[in-house]
């Protein structure tokens, strides 16, 4: 890994931690920004998200509650013909963000440390969302 993405992550993971210590999560997602029918706000993708496919983080293989909710999530939604990736690890890299961009990557990182799982779907993310949250945010029109 390059000590750019290495240092890029470790801000992220620091401003994520100030941004949600002094805020309250949910005002900071809500802040300015137009969030969707069901809950999804704008946000920065992970790097490697193939449009139309839905990405859920949350720790694999693991007994807690949360890991559960993500395995039920990914199972509910390939049943219904919808195309997810599972993962425990989240990257994306920017060179000198524009003010939309910061904002997208302070919301992200606020996803990231809402409920489990997180969840992102074509440039938008939701902390713990229910099957049909996600499902409506999939089929809503573009």
């Amino acid at each position: 890994m390059s000590l750019t993405r290495v240092l890029f992550i470790a801000a992220v993971l620091g401003l994520g931690y100030k941004l949600w210590s002094g805020h309250p999560q949910e005002a900071l997602l809500q802040a300015g920004t137009a969030s969707s029918p069901s809950g999804f706000v704008p946000v920065a993708m992970p790097g490697g998200a193939r449009s139309g496919v839905v990405m859920v983080f949350a720790p694999v293989n693991c007994p807690s509650d949360a890991a559960r909710r993500a395995d039920e999530l990914a199972a509910g939604l390939t049943r219904t013909g919808i195309a997810v990736q599972r993962s425990s690890h989240f990257s994306t890299e920017t060179t000198n963000p524009s003010a939309e961009q910061q904002a997208q990557l302070q919301r992200t990182v606020a996803v990231l440390n809402g409920g489990i799982p997180a969840v992102f779907f074509n440039g938008m993310g939701k902390a713990n969302p229910t099957l049909d949250e996600v499902v409506a945010q999939v089929r809503a029109p573009r």
